[in-house]
């Protein structure tokens, strides 16, 4: 069986394996750019690291899901003052801005943080709501032929929808108390624009649905803090419960990323509607374990991930990350697509991903 076919059965319900699918992206981008990669990998492509480690990829074949605006009457301005990379939309409702701090490493640019963000009043909020309401998609086959191919044998290719109106509000346009003052100041405004998301999602699922993914994930950054349960319940439970349906119905499979803690929304996994649930991260990274884990999901549930990032630092040691995966291998195959939680950092070490590669090939095999 090649990775691709473990990685559906795995989702059909029909797999007696573990598949091994560790997000190594971060990592190897680092260490190909800093030419630090080790000597076994240094000749080899993105492709070839991950062959060599017979590990499988998840993302890299996310595309043809191209977006647009229309009407296209947004104006974007950028300008650069010092360290500090600010962008201004303006739409017929009006103007926003946000301010981000450029953040340098040797004098290269290698990262940009929002130190302002964009919605902080109602009328704000407008804007916002006019950018959703111009987002429209596109399917594109052919982008999404070329990143199947060159997946091929490796994984599944697994689509992207849009973050939940919720979490993206609180990540890229208020920042998180600001959300919950406005929810509390303006609900009507809020839900006004959550209400644009869920208009925007229906469009997304109809330009998903003409390409040939068979899973697709809710970027969705679901966590106590940003969305617990009230909120949960109130404005991603229902998206989730509709969307899920209506890929059910055309035959897909679908999931939610749950990054940080979790442990408060743990027991809404299950009427979620949703066939999996990525990336959580159990004691000591976050605030859960895995028998709490297990218990959420059950028998039903299939979950991605599981292995603690941190546990790829110096201070964990070969032995207890090796035994760490055996205990998450014991407790959810063959509902498990084995991987790391949320992704192995640029400092991780890669001695311990080959150690899990020969771990899961004498449990139960690699898939080819």
């Amino acid at each position: 069986m090649t990775r691709r076919e473990l990685n559906l059965a795995i989702f059909e319900g029909s797999a007696d394996a573990v598949l091994w699918q560790p997000r190594l992206e971060t990592w190897i981008g680092h260490h190909q750019h800093k030419g630090t990669l080790p000597d076994r990998y240094k000749d080899l492509d993105y492709y070839g690291i991950y062959d060599a480690l017979h590990c499988s990829i998840r993302y890299s074949a996310a595309e043809g899901l191209e977006q647009y605006n229309d009407p296209d009457d947004v104006i974007v301005t950028v300008e650069q003052q010092g360290i500090y990379h600010i962008t201004t939309f303006t739409t017929p409702s009006g103007s926003i801005r946000q301010v981000e701090q450029d953040v340098y490493e040797d004098g290269e640019l290698t990262n940009r943080r929002i130190k302002g963000f964009p919605v902080q009043t109602a009328a704000d909020m407008q804007v916002a709501i006019d950018l959703v309401e111009r987002e429209h998609f596109r399917a594109n086959m052919q982008v999404y032929q070329a990143a199947a191919d060159k997946l091929g044998h490796r994984g599944e290719p697994t689509g992207w929808f849009s973050s939940s109106g919720f979490t993206h509000m609180i990540k890229h346009l208020t920042g998180l108390p600001n959300a919950y003052y406005l929810l509390h100041d303006r609900p009507d405004v809020v839900e006004a624009y959550l209400e644009a998301c869920d208009r925007r999602d229906d469009r997304q699922m109809q330009a998903a649905l003409q390409l040939p993914h068979r899973i697709l994930n809710f970027g969705d950054h679901a966590t106590n803090e940003f969305t617990p349960p009230p909120i949960l319940k109130k404005y991603l439970m229902p998206r989730w419960q509709r969307l899920s349906a209506k890929l059910h119905e055309h035959g897909r499979f679908c999931h939610t990323h749950w990054d940080g803690n979790s442990k408060t929304m743990l027991p809404y996994l299950k009427d979620t509607g949703l066939d999996a649930v990525e990336s959580l991260t159990p004691f000591p990274q976050c605030d859960m374990t895995l028998e709490e884990i297990k218990a959420a999901v059950g028998d039903e549930m299939i979950v991605l991930d599981l292995i603690p990032a941190i546990h790829f630092l110096p201070h964990f040691t070969m032995e207890e990350i090796l035994d760490l995966t055996r205990r998450i291998i014991d407790m959810f195959a063959p509902k498990l697509i084995l991987g790391i939680s949320d992704e192995i950092s640029q400092v991780g070490q890669i001695e311990k991903v080959e150690a899990i590669t020969e771990l899961v090939d004498e449990v139960c095999g690699l898939a080819e």
